[in-house]
């Protein structure tokens, strides 16, 4: 049987509590988030992904699949297999930042496609109106200059952030198409903190050490939750429609049982519930980089389908076999005194073939972060996860 290379990639570059109500989308999207994070979670290891990202491309590979490679992706996107096209594109736009907004949050696609190789029209017209994307056409054989063309767009929509996305020994004589996804964001803190506060401190990481390491220390007013398990802390970026969110464990050792436990419905009741306290905040400043292959994660979850050589693409194009070979992420996060600063990239390669604290106490909570947590970005107009990761031990 004759087999065709898509390659899918994904890049992403951010720096981030208003609740408003939560889209059909973005309940899907977090349900995927809790599924992959306790795939790729490992119990003595940092995580950072980007579950948006691993979303937009997977939903962009979903246009193209037919039958029971359909379904897969329906399962473990948790969507309706009757997704409105208007539903990803209203979505993908509302997520955007528009030009008057404090942050940047900027999603671009873009879809790169063989000279001469014919994909069907409404594929491509999916992938350039429901998720904005450029076309261009090149040539794969020739390895070297297409993956500098792919890495050379990818950079300008990163703000050179995610450089070499593709490497030449990727692209084949066989790769026929490649999607892109960028997304850049940055922004800086509602209220940031006091560079004079900062202080080292001791965390108490997963494998029972303690470091030294740079804490961010504040009192004020936060979106709070606890109960007997664990504390949650929102903090806001500038424009109020990124957060940063945290679930700190009540107990040092107490993060393999937020992992096993936290899913989209108790973050869901956790949303409802949060009020504005006083907290003394106390953060780390950490930066985090990972690469993940998401192929055994990914078949696990249930799109096994689409690795297989039975796999069935035949919505994209009819002239080759197509199946997905491999799926790379990786990441960045810096969080600093004045901004978060993220990034990641995914690239689909693919082949032929609770107990309510409501009252104010006179004194402020103290949410001290010196031991393993959860964190996320959230949107805070939709409640979408667009980073998500766990902090357990200097890196």
């Amino acid at each position: 049987m004759k087999y065709g290379i898509l390659i899918l990639t994904l890049t992403f570059i951010l720096t981030t509590k208003i609740i408003a109500q939560q889209t059909d989308m973005a309940g899907s999207l977090n349900s995927f988030s809790f599924d992959l994070y306790k795939q790729l979670k490992s119990d003595k290891e940092n995580l950072f992904f980007s579950p948006f990202s691993i979303d937009v491309a997977l939903l962009m590979a979903r246009e193209g699949a037919k039958l029971d490679t359909k379904t897969g992706f329906d399962k473990v996107l948790h969507i309706d297999s009757n997704l409105n096209d208007k539903d990803v594109h209203d979505f993908i736009l509302s997520l955007k930042s528009f030009k008057n907004s404090t942050n940047q949050l900027n999603v671009s696609n873009s879809i790169w496609i063989q000279s001469n190789y014919k994909i069907k029209t409404d594929f491509q017209n999916k992938i350039q109106t429901n998720y904005f994307a450029d076309a261009f056409h090149v040539n794969f054989s020739d390895q070297s200059k297409s993956a500098t063309e792919i890495n050379k767009w990818a950079a300008q929509k990163t703000n050179n952030l995610i450089k070499n996305l593709i490497s030449p020994s990727q692209i084949t004589v066989s790769t026929k198409l490649v999607l892109i996804n960028a997304i850049y964001f940055i922004d800086k803190w509602d209220k940031q903190f006091e560079k004079s506060e900062t202080k080292r401190n001791d965390f108490y990481g997963v494998n029972n050490d303690t470091v030294k390491i740079n804490f961010m220390n504040e009192t004020n007013y936060y979106d709070y939750f606890e109960n007997a398990d664990f504390q949650f802390i929102s903090k806001y970026y500038a424009g109020k429609d990124k957060s940063f969110c945290v679930i700190l464990p009540k107990k040092r050792d107490g993060i393999s049982s937020i992992d096993v436990s936290m899913d989209k419905l108790i973050l869901d009741a956790i949303f409802k519930h949060t009020t504005s306290t006083l907290v003394d905040l106390s953060m780390p400043k950490f930066k985090l980089e990972a690469s993940y292959s998401l192929k055994e994660s990914l078949s696990k979850l249930g799109l096994k389908k689409a690795f297989g050589d039975d796999a069935d693409f035949l919505g994209i194009s009819t002239s080759s076999r197509l199946k997905i070979n491999k799926v790379i992420h990786k990441t960045y996060i810096e969080v600093n005194e004045e901004k978060t600063e993220a990034a990641a990239a995914t690239s689909i390669d693919c082949t032929d073939g609770i107990i309510l604290h409501d009252n104010l106490e006179p004194k402020p909570k103290v949410f001290n972060a010196d031991h393993p947590f959860m964190f996320m970005i959230i949107d805070t107009k939709t409640k979408g996860i667009i980073f998500m990761g766990r902090y357990v031990k200097q890196q």
